[in-house]
């Protein structure tokens, strides 16, 4: 369960595990878009977005949000192929 905040940083709650993460803007941001594109979102999709929306190049991107996206498995919110 994710809970946007007014700053632009969100609160993801693990219902099985009760566990909650703050989520920075930018990882708020891409929760979103992992929320909103369902299995058909892919990593280079995140990684187009986010070069799209904040000011990062694509290397910096792809670096921090493969991390992130390892992070989200290892704490069990996400499951990829």
């Amino acid at each position: 369960m994710f809970t946007p905040l007014d700053d632009g940083n969100g609160v993801l709650l693990n219902l099985d595990t009760l566990l909650y993460y703050n989520l920075n803007r930018t990882g708020a941001a891409i929760w979103q878009e992992i929320e909103a594109g369902g299995s058909a979102r892919t990593l280079d999709d995140l990684i187009r977005s986010t070069c799209e929306r904040f000011d990062v190049d694509h290397e910096s991107a792809r670096s921090h949000i493969g991390a992130f996206v390892e992070r989200l498995e290892q704490f069990k919110m996400i499951q990829t192929a």
